[in-house]
C-alpha cells in the first residue's frame, strides 16, 4: 500500500509540475505576443506617418485608427509647439522626417526634440 501511495504522490507531483510549467510557458507566450503586436503597430504607424501628409481614414491602417488622439486641447498644444519649432519645414520635421500633421495626432508618437511626449489618456 505504501508503494501505491508513493507512486500516486510522484504522479501527482509530475502532473502538477507539468501544469505549472505549461502555465509558465503560456505566460511567456502571451508576453512575447503582446510585445510583438505593439512593435508591429508602432512600425505600421511609423511607416504611415513618414509617407502621408494627412490622415485619410479610408487608407489608414488599423494601428493608426486605434491610436488617434481625440482630445482637442492636446492636439492644439502639440501642433502649436510644432508650428513654433525651427525643424518644421512644409509640415515635415527635419529631425525625424515625419509629416507632423499626422504624427501630432497619434498617441504613441513623441517629438524627437522632446517638446511633447507620448499621450497618456
Amino acid at each position: 500500500m505504501a508503494r501505491i501511495l508513493e507512486s500516486v504522490k510522484q504522479l501527482y507531483y509530475v502532473i502538477t509540475t507539468k501544469q505549472l510549467f505549461l502555465e509558465w510557458l503560456l505566460e511567456i507566450n502571451l508576453f512575447i505576443g503582446r510585445k510583438l503586436t505593439k512593435a508591429l503597430a508602432v512600425e505600421e504607424m511609423d511607416g504611415f506617418i513618414e509617407t502621408n501628409e494627412s490622415i485619410d481614414m479610408r487608407t489608414a491602417p488599423p494601428a493608426v485608427k486605434r491610436n488617434i488622439i481625440h482630445d482637442e486641447e492636446v492636439l492644439k498644444m502639440r501642433w502649436d509647439l510644432c508650428l513654433g519649432c525651427e525643424f518644421l519645414n512644409n509640415n515635415k520635421c527635419e529631425k525625424c522626417g515625419c509629416f507632423m500633421k499626422v504624427k501630432h495626432k497619434l498617441k504613441m508618437a513623441s517629438c524627437p526634440e522632446g517638446k511633447w511626449d507620448k499621450y497618456a489618456s
